[in-house]
């Protein structure tokens, strides 16, 4: 597909309120991968008690909402869905075996013994599962505030507000690194930190845009479909997810992470 082209500055307005950093969506493209048979608004309904158990939640998810994710790019959206699959950085053989070759990898010795067997080698990846979904085009609503999670402002904000169980928990501080880590009963909780409070105009924020923990040059919105927000959301059909030979925003990704597709 054809890229949309990308709005790079953003005006950050501080609210009087609360002091979270806002900006506004205002039909900025974003895009999703989701399931055809559930489409791109439908995502799993999080239950409303307070388990402690949030491990299978994303990262900005709320208790008892629906909430979406989606990237500024194709390449970030492409990254974010496939960097559990990176490759690992290759290991000298030598280190381990007195009897490599000089210049051998243990991923070397690994794939070697996988294609004897006639098994797919290690990071040579079966896309199935991904060309299954479909790429969707939305467009951020015109009206409702996004945070900037990471701007300084909203991270103040949650070093006042940082939630009670959190506290107990011993989070003393509040920092990018912590947005940006895998602890969910974290992340979630400092989710519904930010989603709680009334701002200036008397709304409520509808999401969150953030930096993906991949790099700086992509980044990632979350919208939480509350309060009708879903209404608000354009979106397209989808598109199908072509193979990379027919796909450089996926082809690069895989290149970048040391993936191979069989056939490719």
């Amino acid at each position: 597909m054809q890229e949309v082209c990308q709005v790079v500055a953003r005006d950050v307005l501080i609210c009087n309120t609360t002091q979270l950093a806002l900006l506004l969506g205002s039909l900025q493209p974003v895009y999703r991968l989701a399931d055809p048979h559930y489409g791109p608004l439908r995502p799993r309904l999080r239950p409303t008690d307070a388990s402690d158990n949030r491990s299978t939640w994303h990262r900005y998810d709320l208790a008892g909402e629906r909430t979406i994710y989606a990237a500024s790019s194709l390449e970030g959206m492409y990254a974010e869905t496939l960097q559990p699959l990176k490759k690992p950085e290759p290991t000298p053989a030598g280190a381990l075996f007195d009897d490599a070759g000089e210049g051998e990898t243990v991923q070397d010795l690994i794939a070697h013994d996988f294609a004897e067997d006639g098994k797919e080698p290690p990071h040579e990846i079966d896309l199935d599962w991904l060309l299954k979904r479909r790429l969707y085009t939305m467009l951020l609503p015109t009206a409702g505030w996004f945070i900037d999670a990471e701007h300084s402002n909203t991270i103040a904000y949650l070093n006042r507000n940082r939630p009670p169980v959190l506290l107990a928990k011993g989070l003393q501080q509040v920092t990018v690194a912590v947005l940006r880590g895998e602890d969910r009963y974290v992340t979630s909780h400092l989710a519904e930190s930010m989603a709680g409070p009334r701002l200036q105009d008397q709304t409520s924020p509808i999401g969150l845009l953030y930096g993906s923990k991949l790099g700086s040059d992509w980044d990632c919105w979350t919208v939480w479909l509350r309060d009708g927000v879903h209404n608000a959301i354009n979106v397209d059909s989808g598109e199908p997810v072509l193979h990379p030979g027919e796909n450089p925003a996926l082809l690069k990704v895989l290149r970048k992470y040391g993936l191979s597709v069989p056939g490719a």
